[in-house]
């Protein structure tokens, strides 16, 4: 093992190791049907947008969940991992995955929000209507204007 031109074993035992100075599985990494894969996953990866927990964290409050609640529902050790979450910390795959199923659950929309994108779509959750069509406000208004006047 000490000189440079003796054969390192990567993986494997005896024959069927894969050795580093091997001619064939260096090929292997050179055709040309590896090199478009992956400068195809390079591509998709440069436009990759993690999912926006902060976001979800956010539009679960507004549905009365805290972060206590959260916490107690997922696998994690407490509160605090999901303040750390809403502050920009990454979970790991498991709660992440089990975070956005939550939050699908919840709000009942299936899209979750990706970081930087939040104004690209816009959904409501937990917010009142009250200026869409004038309807409530309108009646609001005539309620209070009966209780001044009579």
């Amino acid at each position: 093992m000490g000189s440079s031109s003796e054969l390192q074993l990567v993986g494997g035992s005896g024959v069927n190791g894969v050795y580093t100075n091997d001619p064939r599985a260096r090929a292997r990494f050179i055709n040309l049907q590896t090199q478009k894969k992956v400068k195809a996953f390079k591509l998709k990866l440069r436009n990759y947008k993690r999912p926006d927990f902060n976001r979800m964290i956010l539009d679960l409050s507004r549905l009365g969940w805290t972060h206590e609640k959260i916490a107690f529902l997922l696998p994690v050790s407490g509160a605090s991992t999901v303040s750390e979450w809403a502050r920009g910390g990454i979970p790991n795959y498991d709660n992440g995955a089990a975070f956005i199923e939550l939050w699908r659950m919840e709000t009942g929309i299936m899209r979750y929000p990706l970081e930087d994108e939040w104004m690209t779509y816009k959904y409501k959750i937990g917010q009142m209507d009250i200026f869409e069509d004038g309807g409530l406000c309108d009646q609001v208004i005539d309620e209070l204007d009966r209780e001044i006047k009579g």
